[in-house]
């Protein structure tokens, strides 16, 4: 099954529900889970898309930001995010920025880790992430 692309308006409600989940069923398995910024100027879209339909899980939420891309990593800590980025840099033959935050490391609450996620996306891009 194909990854399916989620509307960016859904994106901060997704994180919130997210958490919330992890906190009603207080489950350590799922108690991490990263996001995952992607600046992949140079490609076309299509190809993009593609390369990101197979290389990510069907579990992982994908959005578009513009030309860029946001995933949700469900179940994946730094490392696993880093690891998932290393497969698409290698994929593409394209090396990206680790635009990478980890719940709960940098942030308990939705607004904290967004806030985070805005940050770090500032920092390596300059880019001011509109997302509420």
């Amino acid at each position: 099954m194909a990854n399916t692309f989620f509307p960016l308006a859904s994106f901060k409600a997704l994180v919130a529900h997210h958490i919330a989940l992890i906190e009603r069923f207080e489950e350590r398995s799922m108690a991490e889970f990263s996001l995952l910024f992607l600046k992949l100027d140079g490609h076309a879209s299509l190809e993009i898309k593609k390369s990101i339909q197979i290389i990510f899980r069907d579990s992982d939420i994908i959005f578009e930001y513009g030309g860029d891309y946001i995933i949700l990593l469900p179940r994946t800590d730094y490392d696993g995010a880093t690891k998932l980025l290393g497969g698409l840099q290698e994929f593409l033959g394209e090396h990206f920025r680790d635009s990478i935050v980890t719940y709960p490391d940098d942030g308990t609450t939705a607004e904290a880790l967004l806030q985070s996620f805005q940050n770090i996306v500032k920092k390596y891009y300059n880019i001011d992430l509109e997302i509420d």
